[in-house]
């Protein structure tokens, strides 16, 4: 909620009330004194809906709006509120201002807390488009800020939020999961007593589904009874999930194994068949409702459960504890008696009987509390067995799943150990537990073990308890009665929370306990009545907690109950618990135990009265480094643990053994973490108590459930340690814990008691060096002492012995064998001089502890013990500090850099071999590549010989592995990560050796990532020589350039001075620049190679506001390059080191220097040219901006990885939760991608976008359609799984599954954050079917105009036609939509200048586009022309015969003068010819028959001679029309069954003049309706013919017979109906011999009477189908 924000010292609030200026006012809760914490650490002022900023020029604060770029940020300690700089809120002259270090605090108004006191609440969401993503506080939603959920109007009871900062560009948004009264509308219930919440959309981590299930009052997925998967609301929500969902499983809390999130008994064990309980440490239920664990980082949906009765399950009253009774040897425990059974081992059925008939009638033991791990442990096992116990626990039923205690009471408790349970079965199926942990296990029923009885005891109701007195006495646990308690032990926490429960009330209430920092530093001990420091064995803080130092504890009765928070001792006020013992403490500090002066095992470290051991396992002595998890099973498989502090002196004591083996900074894992879900407070892994305030000032709130595990850094003391301690007498601790994600990959220290022997595993080597080794920044140095040689005899032993004689190459590596050499002397005695190489005396050198530094010795013949040093593989490299034997000049002929000459060539075209003998002549090699300082310097001498793109590098690889020409250790590669993984196909010459061997070349293509990367080829192929090298004389001189550097549009400036991040920021803003920002592989090399020869890291404008999650540029460009270290990094600002690569550190510490920038021109992208804002987070994708969206090019050999899973749509999902793999939604983006694809031709064919085809439909995998394609082979027919690409011209292929693997090693996997809306791109072609009553259909095959008539017809309808402004949008919308280009009804039949025509007969009244503005493509003018829509919804008109990809039908059942209905009606009886089934296809009308059926002409149109042709085979003869009724007749019948045109060709004869004379059979001409002409303005025409305009009142026109093509309606007579009755009448009497004569009259004229017509039948059963067969 919202509050005032009062200054502590003044009382007054800070205010906003006049042009938004900042006041301060009289506390009066007004609406402009009310401020709120916001996502990305803002303060919101809720009145004016800005955000607190600070104007780092100017130093000036001010309100300004919240998504402005200027700085927002503001953290919190105790109380005081900074920024940048330290610059911290504060009130002078009664102004608002700020001040660098200040001491001014803020409270939260209405309240004791400070304004640091949980400063942010998340908010979770579910459904919308966020994958669960938490609320962004505050939003911006129609240009206005909210700082809280909206409701939904469309759905009451629901609110929503906005997951992104700007609603209005991203349209991210869910609804907000907030705590609801019952179960209304975000649980499903109840049933019985509880309900749940099916989050199915959410893709998160189990940490944050556990939040957001806990943020509503409710609780992850707990299983307490087998039916509870069995309720009917549960299976109807589980419908709704996908395959696995998190549940409330997990073994996080060290101090037992698998358990449920909200504290219930796991006592239901359903685990999947296959699945081992070790695997990982979080649980998902699956859709066959059994158990998996889970690595906790997945992201996955989850289920929530919450109790009906939630809110009253905390009034319960608190337990009394019972005085019993028992007899001889039974233990009471609250009205219980207990025994065990240790000298008579029984099987579980065995030992059950023993107890229920030898113990008189008692039961194997239950447990049914915490408690009952302190009896055991107060009462049982003293005499240190460790033994295994039989209890009362087994699981029962057909599947073994349900455990149940033996006397049948209810199991409220369950205690397993780590990995534990396992699944039980028939055999494994009954519970024991640890005499040393009392954790639970599943064992065999058959093996026999002690055992635990159990009986009820006589309880005495009357009696008191010992040394209390009643009146004052709330309760007693054990031997403690409770007054006021102080001090608690463990097993006193619940007990006491059952004592404060009953305070419970809306305000919260705080109660102090004896806990005090005592000296102020972090330390917190119990305070005795005598005032002395009590022993802290056990701690139970609350979140964030402690969160200061110098104060008292007090514990809390606000949820969860009884958690201790830090309070200032003498200003806040609390009631107070107090504690008298009654027997001595029963839970001594194991601490004590501890023997401090006892050894510590070979190779650990100590220092003196510390009790711990250490191990430090460095990057140089490990195989790989490790996540917090599996250092701490690392540390735990020797018998050890990750270190814990309980004081400031065993920090002081790892820093000095960590600096032993490591002079640089770096960050190990040690215990701290909190990853047990049921205690929020940070615990050591070994279980000692947080007694220590560790890292409060590290913490970051925003990352509340991320960053779970805490790393020890220990740091160098630099000159900025010096100078504070000499001006301001403040220390400043070489060393710090920082709180990071558990999954990291760091190094570890293992921390082990004194006198311990460690474990020795199989897999562990304690050895593998000299055991008088020391490791000093990479380096192995070992000690001879039994030998005594000369140096070139030492020289030789160690070169034996994969060594060299040591060198030491830092001051630090120096005074550690200086040390141990000291260390040497003294306990042999005897000062000695061991032989080295020093880099300042040169070869004979020696070094004694006697002398400080090495000195030369007179002989090289003297024989001496000596120091040998062995590099870790990796790091065994010529130095390119040192100059080589043999080296020279590099003359002017040659660019130097560090200890090598580099010479530009220009031979285009030659072999390897040949290439190389020319870097010869000129008294080189091809180029080596040592390392990516070497690489970038290389990169920055491409440009000036770009006329090659593929340059030969000294790289040879043959069977034994690679080489470098000039015998170079291999250590460096930089082959395209496209190769990675490729089978790449090489033809060689199996005669020739030099084609069996492949060499590498670089790719040269300065303008794309590509640039520098190698590939490789056959020696024998031909490639370019660009550059030869040659080793120098001497090593380059360190240098800075003093002018600014040009590269290409960008102006650097090198400032060498030891700079923090902030002042680097302000020396580069005093010149009119910015901080460099890099945007690609060239400016990165440059910078590389000046940093390099400057010998010192320097500053960049890369920075973090969120801790090291998200990074951005000063200038506030794109990040759309990156060079990441691969050593584990993770701070706010960022530097460009030495080594070439980025490093990200606090922004206080210094480096030597930094970049300034300033482009020429703005060629840099920013987001407010996009509108959209790219995320960049350490070691993440590059993300190039594009309009709305963000898209990231994947070339890593891992980029396949889900899809070989088969978790296709998960892709992307690692990279980004938001991300999907590439979808293409217009001509503009397509050529986008391909842009984005061309400099990876030489690699790649394809840049991977994959969609799916289901129901005929294609979806992209976001469930989108595809609605814009490019498919080089037209629409796909599919049948079978499929993947497409997009090929380098930007066309889509269609790989089919047997050509999957090709394709994915030739393919680069593009993700994309796709921030535009996608409402339009969720409709098919289906959904656009029915406009008013029409219903459309789309053709999806690939035809001609003519048959997309036909099938059109087929289909009882027309091709499209338009009318109006309506129909035509919608027809847009249906080609866009269907993504290909449709044929439609328009066409023009001949090129006589006809006009445009709808096929359906309907009049061209509506002009989409004239007839001049259809696209022409030089189509011949005498051709028909028909037209077609294409995707982009233009219409053009082509070749009736060209084959496009569909067309649009459409049917209606009504008919109107802008459409027709194709009613199929059976034909008429008449008298016209019959087909071979007896049904006639001819209209009759009076004497005559016509046939129109469309099937009959094969749905197309004719020349003249064609026509008449067709209708000689029909036994008829083209139209002549002999009166107006047969015209109006004949032009009523074309026109409402129009088909193609409404141009018909009439049977009419012409003079010679062009004058119509009479009809073709030789009929008279007696009627006609021939329309006047315009004057012809050209020749007559040479043949003329005549056609009926059906469509224009049936008018005649004459046309070209050779030009024009039109409509066949063939015409005959009909059949007489009274010939056969009148020839009955006459031969009657004749009956036989007549009806003889008769029957040979009728045969002899039945051709007369039917149809000669041939025709095949198609495979369409329909007649309607058949097409004539016409001679050629």
């Amino acid at each position: 909620p919202s509050h005032s924000l009062p200054h502590s010292s003044t009382r007054k609030c800070l205010d906003i009330k006049i042009s938004a200026n900042l006041s301060l006012s009289t506390c009066d809760s007004s609406r402009t004194q009310l401020w709120k914490w916001g996502s990305g650490h803002r303060l919101f002022h809720v009145d004016s809906s800005l955000c607190l900023a600070l104007d780092v020029q100017s130093k000036t604060l001010k309100v300004v709006d919240c998504g402005s770029s200027v700085l927002l940020w503001w953290r919190c300690l105790d109380g005081v509120v900074y920024t940048v700089y330290e610059m911290g809120l504060m009130v002078g002259d009664g102004k608002v201002g700020v001040k660098r270090n200040t001491d001014d605090t803020w409270v939260r108004g209405g309240s004791q807390d400070d304004i640091c006191h949980r400063a942010y609440q998340v908010i979770h969401t579910s459904q919308g488009n966020s994958d669960g993503a938490p609320c962004e506080f505050p939003f911006k939603y129609y240009n206005s800020w909210y700082h809280e959920c909206l409701p939904d109007a469309s759905v009451p009871g629901l609110f929503w939020c906005a997951t992104s900062s700007d609603y209005d560009q991203e349209l991210k948004w869910g609804y907000c999961l907030i705590p609801e009264k019952g179960c209304q509308f975000l649980f499903s219930g109840p049933e019985g007593e509880f309900c749940y919440q099916f989050v199915s959309g959410a893709s998160v981590t189990w940490h944050e589904a556990l939040d957001s299930c806990r943020s509503q009052g409710a609780d992850l997925l707990s299983v307490t009874e087998y039916d509870d998967l069995k309720s009917t609301t549960f299976l109807e929500g589980l419908d709704q999930m996908p395959e696995r969902m998190w549940i409330g499983l997990h073994q996080l809390d060290f101090s037992q194994g698998w358990q449920w999130s909200d504290g219930s008994p796991l006592s239901v064990v359903r685990w999947e068949a296959g699945n081992s309980a070790n695997n990982s440490d979080c649980g998902v239920l699956n859709s066959r409702r059994n158990y998996e664990p889970e690595s906790c980082s997945k992201r996955l949906p989850y289920i929530c459960k919450k109790s009906v009765n939630a809110s009253s399950s905390a009034t319960n009253d608190p337990g009394v504890y019972k005085e019993t009774v028992c007899v001889d040897g039974w233990v009471p425990w609250n009205g219980w008696c207990y025994k065990l059974v240790k000298n008579n081992s029984e099987n579980f059925s065995g030992a059950q009987q023993y107890c229920n008939s030898t113990e008189g009638g008692a039961n194997l033991a239950s447990f049914h509390s915490i408690d009952s791990t302190e009896m055991i442990n107060t009462h049982f096992h003293a005499d240190s067995r460790l033994l295994n116990v039989w209890i009362g626990l087994s699981s029962v039923g057909v599947n073994s799943t349900v455990f149940k205690w033996v006397d049948q009471q209810p199991v409220t408790f369950t205690y397993w150990d780590q990995n534990q349970p396992s699944q039980p079965n028939k055999d494994n199926k009954c519970v024991f537990y640890s005499g040393q942990s009392h954790w639970w296990r599943i064992g065999s029923c058959t093996q026999k073990l002690p055992f635990m009885c159990q009986k009820k005891g006589e309880v005495n109701e009357s009696a008191a308890q010992v040394g209390c007195r009643h009146e004052d006495s709330s309760g007693c646990h054990g031997d403690v009665c409770c007054t006021c308690v102080i001090g608690v032990l463990r097993f006193e926490q619940a007990f006491i929370n059952s004592l404060i429960g009953k305070l419970i009330s809306n305000k919260m209430q705080y109660f102090w306990i004896g806990l005090q920092d005592l000296k102020n530093r972090g330390q917190y001990q119990w305070m005795s009545q005598d005032g002395s420091p009590g022993v802290v064995s056990y701690t139970n803080w609350g979140f964030l907690e402690p969160e200061r130092d110098g104060g008292c504890a007090v514990i809390s009765t606000e949820a969860p109950l009884g958690k201790w928070e830090v309070k200032n001792c003498t200003l806040f006020q609390a009631g107070t618990i107090c504690r008298t013992d009654l027997s001595p403490s029963s839970d001594p500090d194991p601490d004590l135990e501890l023997n401090s002066t006892a050894s510590c095992p070979d190779g650990w470290r100590s220092r003196i009265g510390v009790r711990y051991c250490y191990k430090v396992f460095h990057e140089e002595r490990i195989s790989r480094k490790r996540s917090w998890e599996e250092a701490w099973s690392f540390c735990r498989a020797l018998g050890a643990d990750l270190p814990s502090f309980t004081d400031i002196d065993e920090m002081t004591t790892l820093h000095s053994v960590v600096r032993e083996s490591i002079s640089d900074d770096r960050f190990f894992w040690v215990g701290l973490n909190r990853r047990n879900p049921a205690d929020v407070s940070w615990q050591w892994s070994d279980g000692r108590p947080v007694s220590f305030d560790t890292l409060h000032h590290e913490f970051h709130e925003d990352d509340a459930y991320s960053r779970d595990c805490t790393a020890f850094k220990s740091m160098r003391n630099s000159l900025t340690h010096i100078l504070i301690y000499l001006l301001h007498d403040v220390s400043l601790t070489p060393f710090l814990a920082s709180p990071f994600h558990c999954e990291a990959q760091l190094e570890w220290v293992c921390q082990i008691p004194r006198g311990k022997t460690p474990e020795h595993p199989e897999w562990y080597n304690p050895g593998g060096y000299h055991t008088t080794s020391v490791f000093v920044d990479g380096a192995e140095f070992w000690f001879i002492n039994s030998l005594k040689l000369s140096f070139m005899e030492a020289e030789l032993f160690c070169n034996r012995n994969d060594g060299n004689l040591a060198s030491p190459k830092t001051s630090t590596a120096l005074a550690k064998i200086h040390q141990e050499l000291r260390e040497i002397s003294v306990c042999s005695r005897i000062a000695r001089k061991y032989s080295l190489y020093s880099q300042f005396f040169g070869r004979c050198s020696y070094i004694s502890y006697e002398e400080l530094l090495p000195a030369n010795h007179q002989s090289c013949y003297e024989k001496l013990s000596f120091v040998c040093e062995k590099h870790n593989v990796t790091s065994v490299e010529k130095s390119p500090l040192e100059p080589q034997p043999g080296g020279f000049s590099c003359g002017n002929s040659s660019v130097s850099f560090r200890n090598k000459c580099y010479t530009l060539m220009s031979m285009p075209n030659v072999p390897f071999k040949l290439a190389n003998e020319r870097c010869q002549s000129v008294r080189g090699s091809l180029v080596t590549i040592s390392d990516q300082v070497e690489q970038d310097f290389i990169n920055t001498l491409l440009p000036k010989i770009d006329n090659m793109e593929s340059i030969w590098i000294g790289l040879k690889i043959r069977n034994g592995g690679p080489e470098w020409v000039d015998q170079s250790p291999v250590s460096f590669f930089n082959f395209n990560p496209l190769l990675l993984g490729m089978h790449k196909t090489i033809r060689v010459n199996t005669y020739e050796k030099e084609s069996m061997t492949m060499c590498a070349f670089l790719i040269n293509n300065p303008s794309s990532g590509m640039m520098g990367t190698w590939d490789y080829a056959s020696c024998s192929w031909y490639q370019d020589l660009g550059i030869c090298q040659h080793y120098a004389d001497k090593v380059e001189e360190p240098s800075v350039p003093q002018e600014p550097i040009q590269v290409n549009n960008h102006t650097f400036l090198l400032i060498v001075k030891q700079l923090t991040w902030f002042e680097a920021l302000e020396e580069c803003t005093n010149k009119s620049m910015d901080l460099a920002s890099i945007s690609d592989t060239l400016l990165q090399s440059t910078l590389t190679v000046h940093v390099n020869r400057a010998r010192t890291p320097m500053w960049i404008g890369l920075f973090s506001e969120d801790d090291g999650i998200h990074y951005r540029w000063t200038d506030h460009s794109h990040t759309v390059f990156s060079r990441w270290s691969s050593e584990p990094t993770r701070s706010r600002c960022v530097y460009l080191d030495t080594d070439g690569f980025w490093k990200a550190t606090q922004c206080e510490e210094e480096r030597g220097g930094a970049i300034c920038h300033k482009p020429h021109m703005e060629t840099i992208t920013k987001p407010e040219d996009v509108a959209v804002k790219c995320p960049h987070a350490i070691k993440g994708p590059n993300w190039i901006p594009w309009r709305k969206n963000c898209y990231s090019f994947q070339l890593n050999p891992k980029r396949w990885d889900a899809f070989n899973k088969g978790q296709l749509s998960e892709t992307c999902r690692h990279h980004h939760a938001d991300a999907e793999i590439l979808t293409i939604r217009n001509q503009q983006e397509n050529e986008f991608i391909a842009s984005q694809l061309k400099p990876f031709t030489s690699l790649v064919q394809y840049n991977i976008n994959i969609s799916r085809d289901y129901n005929s439909f294609f979806f992209w995998f976001d469930k989108t359609y595809v609605q814009y394609s490019n498919w080089a082979g037209g629409r796909p027919d599919l049948n079978a799984p499929f993947l497409a690409g997009l090929t380098t011209d930007g066309s889509w292929s269609l790989i089919k599954s047997s050509n999957f693997h090709e394709f994915k090693q030739q393919s680069i996997v593009a993700c994309k954050l796709d921030k535009a809306s996608k409402e339009e791109y969720r409709q098919s072609v289906k959904d656009l079917q029915k406009l008013d009553n029409i219903t459309y259909e789309v053709m999806t095959r690939s035809v001609t105009w003519s048959e997309a008539l036909e099938e059109c017809s087929q289909r009882g309808g027309h091709l499209a036609s338009v009318h109006d402004q309506k129909h035509h949008e919608h027809l847009r919308r249906i080609v866009q939509t269907d993504g290909f280009p449709l044929w439609i009804g328009l066409s023009r039949q001949d090129g006589s200048g006809s006009a445009y025509e709808w096929s359906d007969g309907t009049n061209w009244d509506y002009k989409i586009n004239s007839t001049d503005t259809l696209t022409d493509s030089n189509l011949n003018p005498h051709k028909a022309k028909c037209v077609f829509m294409n995707p982009a919804g233009e219409l053009k008109k082509t070749s009736c015969d060209v084959v496009q990809e569909g067309a649009i039908c459409y049917i209606t059942n009504t008919t109107t003068p802008s459409q027709r209905a194709k009613l199929k009606a059976a034909p008429d009886s008449n008298h016209c010819p019959e087909s071979s089934d007896g049904a006639s296809n001819w209209v009759q009308y009076e004497d005559h028959c016509y046939l129109f059926d469309m099937s009959f002409y094969n749905y197309s149109v004719y020349e003249m001679l064609e026509a008449k042709s067709i209708c000689d085979k029909l036994d008829a003869h083209l139209l002549t029309i002999n009166t107006k009724e047969e015209n109006d007749f004949l032009a009523r019948y074309i026109t409402e069954d129009s088909l193609i045109t409404s141009r018909v060709w009439l049977d009419l004869k012409f003079d010679l003049q062009g004058r119509p004379v009479s009809w073709q059979d030789g009929s008279t001409l007696s009627y006609t309706n021939m329309k006047s002409e315009s004057p012809s303005t050209g020749k007559s025409l040479e043949t003329p013919c005549a056609i009926m305009m059906a469509a224009y009142d049936g008018g005649w026109k004459t046309v070209s017979c050779d030009l024009t093509k039109s409509r066949v309606v063939c015409k005959t007579h009909a059949k007489s109906s009274s010939s056969h009755v009148v020839l009955g009448f006459f031969i009657t009497a004749l009956i036989i011999l007549l009806l003889a004569a008769g029957f040979v009259l009728y045969k002899k004229k039945q051709p007369l009477f039917s149809s000669s017509v041939r025709y095949e039948r198609t495979l369409d059963d329909m007649d309607t189908t058949s097409i004539i067969t016409v001679a050629e």
